[in-house]
């Protein structure tokens, strides 16, 4: 193997691929603080924290996604060796890991992380500028691998329909916005999108709007605006994650105005997600905001049970593991917040069996489910913690809850403070009544059932008990 980049460039592009296939919390844990050593021979050798760290990375699993990871990075089959090594001697990283990207076999010299203001003194026309080569999707994110129920049906099918047709043919669905939760599976599908357009021979391009608007500074910088119009302007299928992200950079949200614009004319798709629904994006120009309204806006809820014990179960068949049901049935009870948390926990719990050469049984992965989400996380919240969080999701008063107004916006407030105390917290009616200014149990019953029927119906609705519930998480 010949002309090796910098092992610690390398492992930066890396961690930028890995990050999209890890859950959080393991990324976070075992791969973010590992930094790249050197190389010997076509191995690179990755300097991790603690022996137990290496134990997990080397867990079969994990190696595999790692080693596909250095070897798409570098373009050249390649593996990884992980070893223990005190902080004081590992090389510490400039920048963390940007979304997926690639590195060239004699990486920049440097490394500097891009902002919109104020800009650097420009470079001569064009010279240097150069994109990553990665269309950025990520091959294990299918269709065939996303587990489909009630809570993200409408998204999954929209998403099939602008897969098959990047023409963005269909009006109806161009753009296609969705929106969800941290870890419910937006990405996920956004992939998917792109993975199964590119099949059909479609031009897809994925981004952030962190490395949107990071290229979008750099061709600034470099008197490139040309080329940077047009590597998002000439493709059939533009895919565009988390655009909350876009809040207060306006010169971005202007570049991205007008691209959307020339693909829409262009008869283009484009595809987008977000953490919450466009309306609700104040801070975003109105012009942008309501072109993403043009065509669906899809929600993801979060998993029933059901729905979750499908996931894992798909998840253990996947990893060929053999995992009892009744583990399964304890992990989908304990963990409910959202897919990505799921995954982590079943993670877990696999590989401790693994490495500890321990069985996996009910009583077992209950206790190590204690270290994730605590012995019961309701327990955690009070309801004083409940009715603030409501309150200011609503903009309100905590008094105004209390009080006697009726007025339509107080009286949903209200109502969705006590569906929380009764499902989140397990209050009974009398209960959340009795701290709710002392009204009747059957109120509460009332406001708790038209919240329960409103949910089907109403995605704003969803949006707000879904923000509402993660704000609460501990």
């Amino acid at each position: 193997m010949q002309d090796l980049p910098d092992p610690v460039s390398t492992w930066q592009a890396v961690l930028g691929r890995l990050q999209l296939e890890i859950p959080h919390e393991q990324f976070k844990t075992f791969l973010r603080p590992c930094t790249g050593l050197y190389w010997e021979n076509d191995r690179l050798v990755v300097g991790a924290t603690t022996a137990f760290a290496v134990s997990w990375l080397e867990l079969p699993l994990h190696i595999e996604m790692v080693e596909e990871a250095i070897s798409k990075t570098v373009g050249t089959k390649t593996t990884v060796r992980f070893q223990a090594t005190p902080a004081s001697s590992r090389n510490e990283p400039d920048v963390h890991p940007v979304a997926v990207q690639a590195i060239t076999a004699e990486p920049p010299a440097r490394h500097r992380a891009l902002t919109e203001i104020p800009l650097a003194a420009p470079e001569p026309e064009g010279r240097g500028f150069a994109y990553p080569s990665s269309a950025g999707l990520n091959p294990r994110y299918t269709f065939d691998n996303f587990v489909v129920g009630e809570s993200n049906q409408l998204a999954y099918h929209a998403a099939r329909a602008v897969s098959t047709d990047g023409s963005g043919s269909t009006p109806g669905y161009n753009p296609l916005l969705l929106y969800a939760g941290s870890g419910m599976g937006k990405t996920h599908l956004l992939h998917a999108i792109g993975n199964e357009a590119a099949r059909l021979g479609v031009s897809v391009r994925y981004v952030t709007s962190e490395q949107f608007t990071n290229e979008f500074v750099a061709a600034i910088n470099r008197r490139a605006m040309p080329e940077f119009r047009e590597r998002y302007r000439s493709v059939d299928l533009l895919l565009l994650d988390d655009v909350q992200f876009l809040i207060g950079k306006e010169q971005t949200q202007e570049a991205l105005f007008h691209t959307f614009n020339d693909l829409h004319q262009a008869g283009s798709q484009v595809v987008l997600t977000s953490d919450r629904p466009p309306e609700t994006i104040k801070p975003l120009e109105d012009r942008l905001r309501s072109r993403f309204q043009w065509g669906l806006v899809a929600d993801i809820r979060p998993p029933s049970l059901e729905m979750r014990l499908a996931m894992l179960h798909a998840w253990a068949a996947g990893q060929g593991s053999k995992v009892p049901p009744s583990v399964l049935d304890v992990i989908a009870q304990r963990v409910s917040r959202n897919v990505r948390q799921l995954l982590g926990a079943f993670n877990r719990v696999v590989a401790a069996s693994q490495l500890l050469n321990t069985p996996l049984t009910a009583e077992s992965v209950a206790e190590q489910l204690d270290a994730i989400v605590g012995p019961d996380a309701r327990n955690e919240v009070t309801p004083q913690q409940v009715l603030a969080k409501v309150a200011q999701f609503y903009g309100l008063a905590t008094e105004q809850i209390l009080g006697r107004n009726r007025t339509a916006a107080i009286a949903q407030a209200r109502q969705v403070a006590m569906y929380l105390l009764v499902n989140e917290l397990g209050m009974t009616p009398t209960g959340a009544g009795r701290f709710l200014a002392d009204r009747n149990h059957s109120t509460v019953i009332h406001g708790v059932s038209r919240i329960r029927q409103a949910l089907d119906s109403d995605g704003r609705l969803r949006h707000a008990i879904l923000a509402i519930t993660e704000s609460l998480s501990p």
